[in-house]
């Protein structure tokens, strides 16, 4: 009795598995990449830096709107000390382009993000460009570039996030 109890919770877990492998396999690559960045996000929020250390390539160049320029390590770095906390990130309008082994995101997302230095929190409504190689198999971001748009632009919705005080450099 016990022995076919331990086969069918192994079948069960094996048609799980297997089921979840071929969802995922269904998946256009277009989809693929747009859950990477979800999982990026998430990781991100929560300061989970072994996702991000498998998600980031290794020359990495990371552009944040302020103009600072990260490199992998630099950018780890930040997130593990808490320098850098990402409190969350809203994506909208995010689309993903596919050119062989390179991908690339475009999207507009509403930021909150503080700086422990300065001890500053700042709302910000950007545009963002994520560019990802495929190698092995494995996406990965190569390269970021972040811009600030003006709220007031006609063209953008306004974020419906708290305003807060930002200095000149942000």
């Amino acid at each position: 009795m016990i022995a076919k109890t331990v086969l069918f919770k192994f079948y069960c877990s094996f048609l799980m598995v297997t089921g979840s492998l071929i969802a995922s396999a269904q998946l256009s690559p277009r989809e693929k990449l747009m859950g990477l960045e979800k999982t990026r996000y998430e990781a991100l929020t929560n300061r989970d830096t072994t996702t991000l250390s498998r998600i980031l390539a290794d020359d990495l160049v990371y552009i944040h709107t302020n103009g600072v320029v990260d490199d992998k390590s630099s950018l780890l770095r930040n997130i593990a000390t808490g320098a850098l906390e990402y409190l969350f990130i809203l994506p909208e309008k995010s689309t993903a382009t596919i050119e062989g082994n390179f991908g690339w995101v475009y999207g507009k997302a509403n930021i909150r993000f503080r700086v422990a230095d300065i001890n500053l929190t700042v709302d910000q409504y950007i545009s963002f460009i994520d560019f990802y190689r495929l190698a092995h198999n494995q996406w990965q971001l190569v390269a970021c570039q972040n811009a600030r748009l003006n709220k007031e632009n006609p063209y953008f919705i306004k974020p419906p996030v708290k305003e807060s005080i930002q200095p000149n450099i942000y």
